[in-house]
């Protein structure tokens, strides 16, 4: 097995006792209350001009279930970087009443925990394994990616690719060593080769402590965003460093979700096959299938 973060998550969701399995009935509750959110988020950004699509898992589930994928309970969207940059400017005007918004550079006073953007429903709770112990904001919350442009040059754009998935490992590192997490912690001590993954990332989150995590994200999403001029191929840098032809994202198609309508990538599939593979259609096995596990999750008055 691939020694990497994901891995080791899944083995700690599976193998210990401390983690709560989603029910049958907050999964649904979890998978209405996104839809709203979703909604929401949508009819702000009709009304702006902004394009805001699924992306990822959310992506596929449109396509191949009309819906969430079935053992699926989140949401992922993308923004292109201007729009992303107008989102900014009107969502305090415009959704700031009933959601909070965190991310790389918001200037909200919020500190991002990751490289990329959530909208946080306020007035709810939702703290899985990854937030415990950590000052970040917990609650149900809808994933943003900006897709930016790349560099014309082919030598730039190889080192960006390298350098945006080690920068990523790096900060994310620091959340290892600033934030200690006992059930990780416990878990990851019990064999060397998990242990001594452990110590790498706290080492490294060591070494680039003497700046803010939230410096560091601000810095990395100034850095990947530096390529003005558009360009004929669009990546995120944040998550999985995809590259795509501009026209597979734009102009957006359209599709349905849980009985709403919604923008996809425009060639969305030629987007899911790349992604996912030739057979993206076919469901995978169940044990290839994550369950999501959680420390709480409180819906107030939703």
């Amino acid at each position: 097995m691939e020694l990497n973060a994901k891995t080791i998550m899944n083995r700690l969701q599976k193998e210990t006792e401390l983690l709560k399995p989603m029910t049958s009935e907050n999964s649904k509750k979890l998978k209405s209350v996104l839809v709203g959110m979703l909604s929401d988020l949508q009819s702000v950004c009709l009304a702006n001009g902004i394009d805001v699509m699924l992306a990822y898992g959310s992506a596929l589930g449109a396509v191949r279930h009309k819906g969430f994928i079935p053992w699926d309970d989140d949401l992922d969207v993308y923004m292109s970087r201007n729009d992303w940059n107008k989102f900014k400017e009107i969502f305090k005007i415009t959704m700031g009443d009933k959601y909070e918004l965190e991310g790389p550079n918001c200037n909200n006073g919020f500190a991002p925990k990751q490289t990329f953007a959530k909208v946080y429903l306020k007035g709810t709770d939702l703290t899985d394994i990854y937030d415990l112990n950590t000052p970040y904001l917990h609650a149900i919350y809808i994933d943003i990616f900006i897709l930016d442009n790349l560099a014309k040059c082919s030598l730039v754009r190889k080192f960006d690719a390298k350098f945006s998935e080690l920068l990523k490992f790096v900060i994310n590192s620091q959340t290892y060593y600033e934030f200690p997490n006992p059930l990780i912690e416990k878990f990851m001590k019990m064999k060397t080769s998990t242990h001594s993954y452990l110590t790498l990332r706290k080492f490294l989150g060591f070494l680039i402590s003497f700046r803010s995590h939230t410096f560091w994200c601000n810095w990395f999403d100034h850095f990947f965003s530096r390529h003005k001029k558009a360009s004929s191929e669009l990546t995120q840098f944040s998550w999985s460093r995809e590259v795509f032809e501009s026209s597979v994202y734009y102009p957006c198609s359209e599709g349905e979700f849980e009985g709403l309508k919604v923008k996809l990538p425009g060639n969305v599939h030629e987007y899911l096959r790349k992604s996912y593979g030739d057979d993206y259609m076919e469901l995978p096995p169940v044990e290839k299938r994550e369950d999501h596990m959680i420390v709480n999750l409180d819906f107030g008055k939703y």
